[in-house]
């Protein structure tokens, strides 16, 4: 069944007339279409070179710079004499540190507590449907960051509607305090492979300022987080809203190496 999708990819009919698309980057593709549905799970074999030269309308050259292109996203590993191999997505991100506040002591962190309020679909706009495409509509998780008891962070978490909307029948409280990258990972088979951050002083929307208690058109910290799936695709895209507070912030520590 497999094999037979592989040999159907690599004809011409099935990209249409007219359109011409390298042989390697059909492959890759559907191999990648594969990964992603769960056909082959992380550490898993895909079939050898060989095999896949005496099956396909392809040649072993097309087929070895097809698996080269997977590596090179990432998607796969080669391994000399061994094969290629369903790349392993990482276990867990580094700590994002926008929720790293330090305690009094400076060195301890406050514990931080999510609640979900409400899991529901909201129509195309923002900077997410540019970073996400084109929908109809999109799955948004609204969740609260209580830190420590002693002040809240409004965050929003946007998906594709299409690929996340079994989301829409979860209770929300069933998601509070739950690592929402190991839901998607777990649940969806999508797992968070890198992250951008971006961080700004931005004025809240009124939304925000009123479930944070804040008087309407307040500045406070905002960062956008953009979430990369398999093959770097866009997955998620996050919202943190945090108030102005004393309590400091810890990023990641880095070690410089003299040169």
């Amino acid at each position: 069944m497999y094999l037979s999708r592989l040999a159907h990819a690599l004809t011409d009919s099935a990209f249409g007339e007219g359109v011409r698309v390298p042989k390697y980057i059909r492959l890759s593709s559907e191999i990648a279409n594969a990964i992603e549905a769960g056909e082959f799970r992380a550490g898993e074999r895909l079939p050898g070179e060989s095999e896949l030269a005496a099956y396909l309308p392809a040649s072993l050259g097309t087929i070895q710079k097809a698996l080269a292109h997977l590596a090179k996203l990432g998607a796969v590993v080669r391994r000399h004499g061994a094969g290629t191999f369903v790349a392993r997505p990482p276990n867990q991100l580094h700590d994002l540190w926008h929720f790293r506040f330090l305690d009094d002591d400076g060195v301890g962190l406050l514990p931080v507590f999510t609640s979900v309020s409400q899991v529901n679909l909201i129509p195309p706009g923002g900077a997410w449907t540019d970073f996400l495409g084109e929908e109809r509509e999109h799955v948004r998780i609204d969740r609260e960051i209580n830190v420590n008891h002693e002040f809240k962070i409004a965050n929003r978490i946007v998906l594709s509607a299409s690929r996340f909307g079994e989301l829409l029948s979860v209770k929300p409280r069933s998601l509070d305090n739950a690592n929402i990258r190991a839901v998607l990972r777990e649940r969806f088979n999508a797992p968070t492979y890198r992250v951008i951050e971006q961080i700004g002083a931005e004025t809240m929307p009124d939304e925000i300022c009123q479930e944070l208690g804040m008087k309407l058109e307040s500045v406070g910290m905002v960062v956008h987080i953009l979430g990369f799936g398999f093959c770097d695709t866009p997955l998620s895209y996050q919202l943190v809203y945090t108030p102005p507070d004393s309590r400091r912030l810890e990023t990641r520590s880095h070690n410089l190496q003299s040169a």
